[in-house]
Parts: structure tokens; sequence; C-alpha cells
């Protein structure tokens, strides 16, 4: 008689990674003020379910389709350029003879290509922070643009700033950008521990599983360091705006996944002028991850905030 047995790697309600965070892929976020000070200790993130299904799609090469489960940005806040099934990438297929018979999507093209913040992390005292729920995002409403612009006099950098809506403020129409683009080119890095306590020593396929690393198999790591900088401009013209700079605060900070689409807009250049400029927008935005923290006050012109959000593989 065959006996049939089943293997599963869920977690146990009891493991102390399931019950003590959830991270799902593990983190540390570090924050410093613009004197290079650490603000907050190394804090973690948490994967939500959108960023759950992205990750199980690139591994299998799921249908795109297992994302739908969950909205996206682009609809819900109605961005300018916003995404539809009829601008989603798509690649030819060919048959044998190279002759194009079809396209089918093309979910490659999707990544985590930057980030957005809000105020729906936290309560008004300094440890009143709120739990991440796996099935969350910072809601549309909670979400906290960086830059909010007059249109006529919108000059805005969109190689960094992203998610453009117009919104109909009282004092006028104003761009708000609600995402904004890292400020290093991810790479992934690979390495040991060397023989004086930090990692340094790089990875190599000639000794990684070779006898005398056992040792020291659990103190190798893989991860990705990821750069976000809020600026001295950013975060408060929205404020300035409407409510008022001393309302001007954050305490979340979301990773957002998505894919880019070339289009033409008119631009202010430094002179003044409007000019033509071709510019990647995103598209089809989905959070990724959310890191809940203590109010953030922005209510100062000068303060700016850097971010080294590191993610382990």
């Amino acid at each position: 008689m065959n006996k049939v047995l089943y293997a599963s790697d869920r977690a146990r309600v009891d493991d102390d990674y399931r019950i003590g965070n959830g991270r799902r892929i593990d983190s540390k976020v570090e924050f410093y003020n613009s004197s290079g000070e650490l603000i907050w200790e190394p804090l973690h993130n948490k994967t939500v379910i959108a960023g759950s299904a992205l990750t199980a799609m690139k591994l299998f090469n799921l249908d795109r389709h297992c994302l739908d489960n969950t909205p996206t940005y682009d609809q819900k806040l109605d961005l300018i350029e916003k995404a539809s099934g009829s601008t989603y990438p798509t690649i030819n297929v060919v048959d044998g003879n190279n002759n194009v018979i079809g396209s089918m999507k093309d979910e490659s093209q999707r990544i985590i290509l930057g980030f957005c913040v809000g105020q729906g992390g936290a309560g008004l005292d300094i440890s009143d922070v709120r739990n991440v729920e796996y099935a969350s995002w910072i809601t549309p409403d909670n979400l906290v643009p960086f830059r909010c612009i007059p249109v006529n006099n919108d000059d805005v950098d969109e190689e960094m700033y992203k998610g453009k809506k117009l919104l109909h403020l009282s004092n006028g129409d104003y761009h708000a950008y609600y995402f904004k683009a890292f400020s290093n080119t991810p790479d992934l890095v690979q390495s040991y521990v060397s023989t004086i306590g930090n990692f340094s020593d790089v990875v190599s396929p000639n000794n990684v599983y070779s006898s005398g690393y056992e040792s020291v198999a659990d103190k190798a790591q893989s991860y990705v360091e990821l750069h976000l900088k809020i600026t001295n401009n950013d975060c408060r013209e929205f404020f300035i705006a409407g409510s008022g700079l001393e309302n001007a605060k954050i305490n979340q900070i979301s990773l957002v996944s998505g894919w880019t689409k070339t289009v033409t807009v008119n631009k202010l250049n430094q002179s003044g002028s409007v000019v033509e400029k071709d510019i990647e927008y995103f598209q089809d935005i989905r959070p990724f991850s959310i890191i809940n923290i203590p109010n953030e006050i922005l209510s100062s012109r000068e303060k700016s905030i850097s971010c080294i959000y590191t993610l382990y593989f």
C-alpha cells in the first residue's frame, strides 16, 4: 500500500515569526534626519496581500489576473493617465516561422518601483502606532501627496514624482503627486559575515556550498537596499494650500509595485517656457508592503528624512 505524504511550508500558528510580525519577506527600515542621526531604531515592514500576490506571480509565472483581487491606486485616485486594459504592456506571440500570431500581457515589466506615504498609521500619542493588517493598504483618503503645485505653475520633476492627480481646491486647481521613485538603483547583494563581524565577503559560486562554510551558513544574507528620500519640499504643499502647514505629518510608508508607460507631456522648463517631454508614468499601482511609524511632524520647512529600506530574501 502506497502512503501519500503531504508537505507544506505554511507557518504553524505558534511559529515566532508568524505571531511576532508576519513580515513574510524580512526587512530593516532605518530613518535618518538631515544631520545623519538615526531617528528611529530599525523597524520592520509587513508584506500585504497585493505584495504576496506579486511575489507568487513572479515565482511561478502565474497569470497576472491573480492580482485583480485587490484594487489599484490608479483607479481609486483617478490619476491622470491611469492604467487600463488597453494600455497594459504586451509582447508578441510568434509561430515557428517568426510570424506574429497574437499578443499577450507582459507582466514581467511589473516591479517594485517606488513608495508613498500616509497618515493612517498612528494616533496622537507617540506609542499609539497601529498594527499593519495583511489585507490593507494606505487608504486613498490617508495618502499624503509629495508635491502639490498649481496647474499653471507645474514644474515638478516627473522623473522622480509620480501618480499625478488633478485636485480642485478652494483656491484653484492643483496637480498632486502621490508616489515617488527611489533615489538609488536597487541591486541584489549576497555576502557572508567577515572575520571582524561585518557582512563584506562576497558570496562566490566557487565556495558557496564548499566545506568550511557550514559554520557561517546562518550568517549569510541576500538583500536589496532601497533609498527613500523625503526632502524639505515634500509633503507640505498640500497642507499649505488647504488645512494649514501645522497639520503636515506622516506615519505610514508603503512600497508600491507597477509598470511604466512613456507619455509625452507639456512641462515648464527652468526658464519658465512650456516644452514637450517624454515621462515614464507609473501604471497599475498596488501596495507591496507597509510600515507604520510614530507621527513624523513635517511642519518645519527645513526638515528632511532619509530612509534606508532593506529587504532580505
